[in-house]
């Protein structure tokens, strides 16, 4: 699980490097898509809740020292997101074009809605300006769901990597 877990970070520190600091500066982007949500949705579908909750508050931690987002805001919603997909860990299976999409979208809305319950306890935290239905969350969802299929595919390549379980009960969830 160590290894997994070391790899898997990796990982989310270069999709984070990417979307703060490749991604942020192309001027077509009103918003920059949510690599590290994505790639935290595929760890905890392919390893369970405890992995996927795991990831999840890495990937805020590293979203929290990158931004100026007080500390721990990233990981709390973060780590929800990763427990509550990690609950569908056997019962989804993400080879499909679909799946990837409706996983990242539903996870897109559930990262809005904590988001906007967390900002009541971080009242100087400011994510999208203009409530909850705005451009920039329309936009981000649009960039998530259309990204997600080739981002889950690509992260398959990892699987043996990043899978907590053996390779015989991975080629039947995945």
């Amino acid at each position: 699980m160590t290894k997994s877990l070391v790899i898997s970070s990796i990982i989310l520190l270069c999709a984070a490097i990417i979307e703060s600091s490749i991604l942020s500066n192309i001027s077509f982007f009103l918003v920059v898509p949510d690599l590290v949500l994505i790639c935290s949705i595929y760890f905890a579908l392919v390893n369970g809740k405890v992995a996927g909750e795991t990831t999840g508050f890495i990937s805020g931690l590293i979203l929290d020292f990158i931004t100026g987002i007080p500390f721990g805001f990233n990981c709390l919603y973060r780590t929800i997101i990763g427990y509550l997909y990690g609950l569908l860990h056997e019962k989804i299976i993400i080879s499909s074009l679909v799946i990837p999409i409706f996983c990242v979208g539903v996870g897109t809305l559930i990262k809005a809605v904590v988001i906007h319950l967390i900002a009541l306890l971080f009242p100087n935290v400011n994510i999208y300006v203009t409530g909850f239905i705005s451009y920039e969350f329309l936009f981000e969802f649009v960039e998530n769901i259309v990204i997600a299929p080739f981002i889950f595919r690509f992260l398959k390549f990892f699987n043996k990597a990043i899978s907590i379980r053996n390779s015989e009960d991975n080629i039947e969830n995945v």
